[in-house]
Order: C-alpha cells, then sequence, then structure tokens
C-alpha cells in the first residue's frame, strides 16, 4: 500500500535527513515541531514505524539504549557505546 505525503512525515523525514547523526524520537520531534507548529510524539512514533518498514530510514540499537533514527541512505558507521 503507497503511504500518503503528509506534512508530518515531511518534516519528519526532512528533519532525520538533516541530522549529522541518529536522533532519538524526542529530538525528531523538536526538530520536525518548528515546520509544523503542532507534532506530538505519538505522531512521531508512528511515522518513525512507517518509514523503517518502507525502507527510508533505519532504526538503530545500542544494548541499554532505546532505538535512534537515521536516513537508510547514510552510510554505516560503526557506533561505540
Amino acid at each position: 500500500m503507497l503511504e500518503r505525503a503528509t506534512r508530518q512525515r515531511k518534516a519528519i523525514r526532512a528533519a532525520i535527513e538533516a541530522a549529522k547523526g541518529p536522533l532519538s524520537p524526542r529530538e525528531v520531534l523538536e526538530r520536525a515541531r518548528p515546520a509544523l507548529g503542532v507534532l506530538g510524539l505519538a505522531t512521531v512514533y508512528r511515522t518513525l514505524k512507517r518509514l523503517v518498514e518502507d525502507g527510508s530510514v533505519r532504526a538503530l540499537t545500542l544494548p541499554g539504549e532505546n532505538a535512534r533514527y537515521e536516513a537508510a541512505e547514510c552510510p554505516n558507521h560503526h557506533r561505540f557505546q
């Protein structure tokens, strides 16, 4: 099923693509909210889930930490905790 390109989805994806590293959902919210005025954390989580499912964003998890998100086009890096 083709997903609609909503304003929220565009702002969240733009925030992730502009970032210099992986972002937490709260960081995504803080960076995307100015473009929209109103944006909730639940919307960010739902949108991140869909972006991961469609392959445009990837989730990174380190042991003992919550997932962080980056654009799928980002080159793989070695990450240290």
